[in-house]
């Protein structure tokens, strides 16, 4: 590779606009203040003795649907808490622990454990999917639609924020056999490089039946929020281990009050015990508030590699051991296209939402 200029001088120097720039994403990123608040908010709250409890099961038109003693009821949100919005465009998701009142009113969300979160269509406010659950279950295929590894890197920087373990579950496997050749090679590559991170990855097949027995073993006495690209099959990933028919707005129906009605989200209790959270397809995942050292800490193996510069971005810096690795064929491609994306974010780009709309 030819340097037509002095790389040293170009890295070190000081680009004003860039700064300024940095400058600005850190300080939109800055959650202290919404930490604290919420914190202290949550430390003043008493609770009533004639409050009931119960948990989220889903979120429709009508309103908030609380698992109360094995009963549904349909509740609502007291209004204080729509005043309470800040950067939450959801206050209350499927899986929160809630207080609520004779009316059915719910005055109090108990502090999660858990959550899996995106950035909303907007870009600037944050959706909660699902909170106070134990795994996420990673759906992505193969063929159609095509396997994604930059999407997988982004649902597991999401779930390491949020205190939830991974899995990674690729349907479809029985499309590979007349499927084209890059796809099959992508898939290879794909579980050559992610397996020697550690993640756990299960290949199934709902047509042929590959796999489900194991999906089950994992979900067991779990709760468990499936998640991923439309179209990859969660909801048949579901059914097919469990022969359940499941369908969108089951919910809304027992109502008897229309299509109109939409669910979001389910919490579905699973035959020989657990629960899954089934989620509806999502066609670009932007992570809230991303940051550059989630970044670098999601890619360790580039770490690893010990850079010259501490604070290099191994994107065009000078003597970067990561360049030179991909150069020589060290590290994967589809690894480092997936951190190209998620480092450019993190540092002021455009978020994957505003990219595909570009």
């Amino acid at each position: 590779m030819t340097r037509e200029y002095d790389y040293e001088e170009d890295f070190h120097g000081k680009d004003r606009k860039k700064w300024r720039k940095e400058r600005r994403h850190a300080q939109t990123t800055d959650r202290s203040k919404f930490k604290k608040t919420d914190q202290e908010k949550k430390e003043a709250v008493e609770i009533d003795p004639n409050w009931r409890k119960g948990r989220v099961v889903a979120i429709t038109g009508e309103g908030i649907w609380v698992d109360a003693d094995g009963k549904r009821i349909l509740a609502s949100l007291k209004g204080l808490f729509k005043k309470e919005k800040m950067e939450a465009k959801n206050l209350i998701a499927v899986g929160d622990l809630v207080y609520f009142t004779e009316d059915h009113s719910i005055v109090h969300i108990a502090e999660r454990y858990s959550f899996l979160a995106r950035t909303d269509i907007s870009g600037r406010k944050e959706q909660l999917i699902a909170v106070n659950v134990d795994q996420a279950i990673i759906a992505v295929s193969v063929v159609n639609p095509p396997l994604k590894p930059a999407l997988v890197d982004r649902y597991l920087i999401a779930a390491e924020k949020g205190n939830i373990h991974p899995i990674v579950v690729i349907n479809k496997i029985d499309l590979l056999e007349d499927g084209p050749e890059s796809e099959k090679e992508r898939y290879q590559e794909f579980l050559s490089v992610y397996e020697k991170l550690g993640l756990p990855i299960l290949s199934v097949s709902t047509k042929n039946m590959i796999g489900l027995d194991a999906l089950k073993s994992l979900l067991k006495d779990k709760t468990t929020v499936f998640s991923g690209q439309s179209g990859v099959g969660k909801s048949s990933l579901i059914n097919a281990a469990y022969g359940l028919n499941l369908k969108i707005g089951d919910l809304a129906q027992k109502t008897s009050k229309g299509s109109h009605t939409t669910t979001t989200a389910e919490l579905i209790p699973l035959p020989g015990g657990g629960y899954c959270v089934d989620t509806p397809g999502i066609r670009s995942f932007g992570i809230w508030k991303l940051m550059k050292d989630e970044v670098t800490a999601h890619f360790q193996d580039f770490l690893d590699l010990g850079c010259k510069y501490p604070d290099c971005l191994h994107i065009s810096e000078p003597e970067c051991k990561v360049i030179e690795a991909l150069e020589e064929g060290k590290i994967s491609e589809i690894r480092y296209e997936s951190y190209c994306s998620l480092i450019d974010e993190a540092t002021g780009g455009a978020d994957n939402w505003t990219k595909r709309k570009l």
